[in-house]
């Protein structure tokens, strides 16, 4: 390599006690250089000199009264400079001048034969940068092995044939594999079975080609675990333009692959919430004008039933109307559960008893060929929900688990206190962190695909034959849950299991007790009862079936009516029946005014649906109670009873 040099500028350093020779070296120098020198002769100007400039070259004189060209040389190297030391020596020895030569001069020149001090000069300096550049590559490609060893991503190269030459410890830590075990294999060694061959044959194409391949890949580690990789690869090519090797750089993303799936889930478990508000929403106001006009339907039909005599001929027939109008109410029953319209009557309760009580009632509704075990953590916590609610729960999912037993099988109940952290709320959007009863029911059937899975709250989705199922039973489940402040979770592996897990909230163990059941007299009365309800149908059958029973009843079909006749008899009116959900004013708002004048009066009210805005402890307290519609007569004087009489059984 032939460097140039400036021929207009040598800077030396010139180390000798002798002006005169100096002045023989620099007139030597000036022949070809314009010459930039000083003159020092002992250690410490060397070290002044070399610290305030920089010098192309230092020459020395071997011997001097207080240093010597060794020292010199010393000196320079102890430094660290890589300054070239040419020796210049009136007289040296053989052996004088190898030693100079071992200790790290670049050459030596005698006094008598100057003319050879430009020529070496010119050879050193050239030397000189040729050292200069091999040490800037050299540093650059340390600095790049270490960039590639210390990389936060996969670094791996092969040969134009895809066998493995280099990998870096990232790529070790991530995959597992040993550079030694890596090294002469084929990255099929990370290969997962999880992708098409075709894409494999798009990548190789593509990079053989002389084009970059960009992608995300899942692979699969050494010890089997699947991860996923983003790369980039391509070819590196000689100065010909022929590829020689691949360059694969990959960063692991699996746990940004985990983000974006339970992002994904969350925001498919919004939007199937979401659809199921909107249809819980419809399905409520259906059951709410549904329910009243059942409400007139099962009344007169009851009413006539008690009135016709045994033997009469449409008997039968009027029968089979109380009938219908029976399954109705139990159908909009289960649209106002999955709707969470309902109002609950909760109560503190173990669910270990609810279990044990239903367990032959249970039995009788599953076949022989399936065995019914329970599984209960006998110190079990208690939970505040309606027991009728969860007797519903535990028939629908044990039909449910039933239906999915053709050849038979096991049906396991279990019960169990569990805690929620946070691991689980994260994993399961709408779990809310806490201590709960876990009512569990789980059976070896089919199992469920996971599309199905998706859909098995939905209102009206069935698996089951035509005419086998209504769809509404997990619906009404889910619905139920929620209204009581539960979560329910399904797990299952088609072909094998199927799991349904429902949380209920534990509360103080404290406030359980046993339920005692009071007999009364008959349901006759003769007390003053304010009837309010904006459906006519309804409002007559509740006055007609009161006064049949001995009461006074005052009707109205509106707020503002009930008002007007509030004012003027709120003295002699025992009792308030009340319709939740009327023009111009709900019930639970009216009968506030109306405690204005009586703050002891009874109030019973009755809904076919509640919603948010009208909740159980707003309108339940000490001085009143909640009938479901549809109600029959001889339930209503029943509650109308328990309500005068103060047994508020809720």
């Amino acid at each position: 390599m032939t460097v140039a040099v400036n021929p207009s500028s040598l800077r030396v350093l010139i180390i000798d006690d002798s002006p005169f020779d100096t002045e023989l070296v620099i007139r030597e120098l000036n022949s070809c250089f314009i010459t930039h020198f000083r003159r020092v002769d002992t250690a410490e100007e060397m070290l002044d000199a070399l610290a305030s400039a920089t010098w192309d070259i230092v020459i020395s004189d071997y011997v001097m009264p207080s240093f010597s060209g060794l020292n010199a040389i010393a000196l320079l190297r102890k430094e660290g400079y890589t300054t070239p030391l040419i020796v210049v020596s009136g007289k040296i020895e053989d052996e004088a001048a190898v030693e100079t030569m071992r200790a790290g001069a670049n050459d030596y020149i005698l006094k008598d034969n100057l003319a050879r001090l430009v020529p070496a000069i010119r050879r050193e300096l050239e030397e000189s940068e040729v050292r200069r550049q091999k040490k800037k590559v050299e540093d650059e490609l340390r600095k790049l092995s270490h960039a590639v060893e210390q990389s936060p991503v996969s670094i791996i190269i092969t040969d134009q044939n895809g066998t493995i030459e280099y990998v870096n410890p990232k790529f070790t830590q991530v995959t597992g594999y040993g550079v030694d075990e890596a090294v002469g294999q084929t990255p099929r060694i990370l290969k997962s079975g999880k992708m098409p061959d075709s894409e494999y044959r798009r990548l190789w194409e593509t990079i053989t080609s002389g084009r970059e391949w960009h992608g995300d890949i899942i692979n699969k580690k050494k010890n089997g675990d699947l991860f996923w990789e983003r790369a980039s690869i391509s070819a590196i090519k000689d100065a010909e333009g022929v590829i020689t090797h691949f360059v694969g750089v990959k960063e692991d993303i699996s746990e940004q692959r985990r983000t974006e799936l339970a992002h994904k889930q969350a925001m498919n478990q919004l939007r199937q919430a979401q659809k199921m508000e909107a249809i819980g929403q419809l399905a409520g106001g259906i059951a709410h004008d549904f329910n009243n006009l059942l409400t007139v339907i099962n009344g007169y039909s009851t009413m006539l039933l008690h009135e016709m005599p045994v033997d009469d001929p449409f008997r039968s027939e009027v029968n089979e109307i109380l009938k219908a109008g029976e399954r109705a109410a139990d159908l909009t029953h289960q649209l106002l559960a999955f709707s969470r319209r309902q109002m609950l009557e909760p109560k503190v309760i173990n669910i270990n008893h609810l279990v044990r009580n239903m367990e032959k009632m249970l039995k009788r509704l599953i076949r022989e060929n399936i065995v019914m075990h329970a599984s209960l953590y006998e110190q079990l916590g208690v939970v505040k929900v309606d027991p009728g609610q969860v007797e519903q729960i535990i028939m629908n999912l044990l039909v449910n688990a039933r239906d999915a037993l053709g050849n038979g099988g096991i049906i396991t109940i279990e019960t169990a206190d569990v805690y929620l952290d946070k691991t689980f709320v994260n994993e399961n959007p709408g779990a809310v962190e806490g201590n709960y009863v876990m009512l569990a029911v789980h059976d070896n059937g089919e199992g469920m695909t996971e599309e199905t899975r998706r859909k098995i709250f939905e209102p009206f989705f069935t698996t089951k034959g035509q005419g086998k199922g209504t769809g509404l039973g997990l619906a009404t489940v889910y619905g139920i849950v929620k209204q009581s402040g539960g979560y329910i979770q399904v797990a299952s592996e088609l072909g094998q299991w199927t799991s349904f897990r429902v949380y209920f909230p534990r509360v103080d163990s404290e406030a359980w007790q046993e339920e005692t059941v009071t007999s009364h007299e008959g349901p006759k009365g003769n007390e003053t009862i304010l009837v309010i309800e904006d459906e006519i149908g309804v409002l007559n059958l509740t006055a007609h079936t009161l006064k049949r029973n001995g009461y006074e009843v005052l009707q109205a079909s509106s707020p503002s009516e009930a008002s007007r006749i509030f004012s003027t008899n709120h003295h002699r009116i025992d009792l308030v029946l009340s319709d939740v959900i009327m023009p111009e004013k709900n019930g639970p708002a009216l009968v506030r005014e109306f405690r204005e004048k009586l703050p002891d009066l009874k109030i019973l009210f009755m809904s076919g649906y509640t919603d948010d805005t009208i909740s159980s402890p707003q309108i339940i307290d000490e001085h009143a109670a909640f009938i479901n519609k549809p109600f029959t007569p001889d339930v209503l004087v029943e509650r109308v009873r328990d309500v005068l009489e103060g047994r508020l059984n809720m």
